[in-house]
């Protein structure tokens, strides 16, 4: 079997791990940095209680955001989206959190995608409380990701306006005219020269009762 092969950025973290091992809480949540894909609602308490308890300065780094950025190599959004989701859980769905700790291994534990997407539609307030419910037994207990979940419920749970319907409806004719444009402009296109222009003015007197 060949030597397992690690990023550049793997091997930095590998070796922090050794350097920090004496201290327990650091180690640990540098680990849980590594397995993020899998175990991110692992890495978001852990990085929840290094936040809440000001380990970080001990630790010697400025601030909560530089030890993200420079010891486990998160960037701030993705901490940001990590806590986010991992203190709406806490609120919203304390038994998934629960859940993961009593059976870590075979206990479903909903994607930040799908996380992302209930609260999101929970913060909107569009759908009525038992279809949030469902969103959460599907998203939470069923293991249904975010894709599915927005092909589920988007409709319901961010419904468009009469306005942002005419404005995509708009901005679609006008792309779709600008493309015609160009796509009857292009060398070798079998319009006559005649019908290219009737359809450039044609197209322009379009895009201006559109765009004025």
């Amino acid at each position: 079997m060949g030597e397992k092969i690690l990023t550049k950025t793997d091997r930095e973290m590998e070796d922090r791990m050794l350097a920090v091992q004496n201290d327990p809480m650091r180690a640990e949540t540098l680990q849980k940095a590594r397995q993020f894909k899998r175990t991110w609602l692992e890495l978001a308490q852990a990085l929840a209680r290094v936040q809440a308890g000001g380990a970080w300065e001990a630790w010697g780094f400025s601030d909560f955001d530089a030890y993200c950025r420079k010891e486990l190599h998160l960037r701030a959004n993705t901490v940001a989206k990590l806590l986010g989701s991992y203190r709406f859980l806490e609120t919203s769905a304390p038994n998934v959190i629960a859940r993961a700790h009593e059976d870590p291994f075979e206990a479903p534990i909903p994607s930040v995608k799908a996380v992302e997407f209930v609260q999101r539609a929970t913060d909107r307030g569009a759908a009525d409380a038992e279809t949030l419910e469902t969103m959460k037994r599907v998203a939470f207990d069923e293991g249904v990701e975010a894709p599915l979940l927005a092909r589920r419920f988007k409709d319901v749970a961010f419904p468009e306006s009469d306005r942002e319907k005419a404005e995509k409806l708009r901005a679609s004719i006008a792309g779709t005219a600008r493309r015609l444009s160009s796509l009857i402009a292009e060398e070798g296109s079998p319009v006559s020269k005649k019908i290219a222009v009737q359809v450039e003015e044609a197209v322009g007197l379009l895009l201006e009762s559109i765009e004025n």
